[in-house]
């Protein structure tokens, strides 16, 4: 595995693995995390929201894309979902005066790679508490809030997916 060092995580090497593992692997952890902590579940995503954000930034950074220059969420969180491999539509509705200290956004994902597991789960009547891309756009939405609002505190919700050609929708919620 080239030169990456222990416990580094880096956007450099590309290893294929099929969509179908990581969205089983994903699923997985969502029924144990589910069964184990039961409603306490989604207590967990927040916590998860700031390591995995620090880790994102770490590695968008290192592939030039800098999340705390982030000046247009409608065009730089669908970047940021492309130059991951994770989805190629994406659309953002900003709060009613388009700035980034509103209270509520809405992420619209056409073609996310995760989707099966998100279909999956809401089939089984779990909420899909680890969806990577919640993680995602919650990370950078916090990124760019936090300049203007820095104690800004952000909440993701994932609607039910009913049907595979509705986008996957994330309300990102700032208090």
């Amino acid at each position: 595995m080239g030169g990456i060092k222990e416990g580094e995580f880096t956007l450099t090497e590309k290893i294929e693995i099929s969509s179908g593992l990581i969205n089983a692997i994903i699923a997985g952890y969502q029924i144990a995390l589910n069964k184990t902590l039961g409603s306490g579940a989604a207590a967990m995503t927040q916590l998860l929201i700031k390591n995995i954000g620090d880790f994102l930034e770490e590695m968008l950074e290192g592939e030039g894309f800098e999340i705390h220059a982030i000046e247009d969420l409608k065009k730089d969180l669908p970047e940021a979902f492309k130059r991951l491999g994770i989805s190629d539509k994406v659309k953002v509705e900003l709060p009613g005066n388009g700035s980034t200290s509103g209270d509520k956004y809405l992420v619209k994902i056409y073609d996310s790679i995760f989707k099966p597991a998100a279909r999956l789960l809401a089939k089984k009547g779990i909420k899909f508490t680890l969806s990577p891309e919640s993680f995602l756009a919650a990370a950078i939405i916090r990124k760019a809030v936090r300049k203007v609002r820095p104690g800004a505190q952000v909440k993701i919700k994932m609607y039910p997916q009913e049907n595979p050609e509705e986008p996957l929708v994330l309300e990102v919620i700032i208090r």
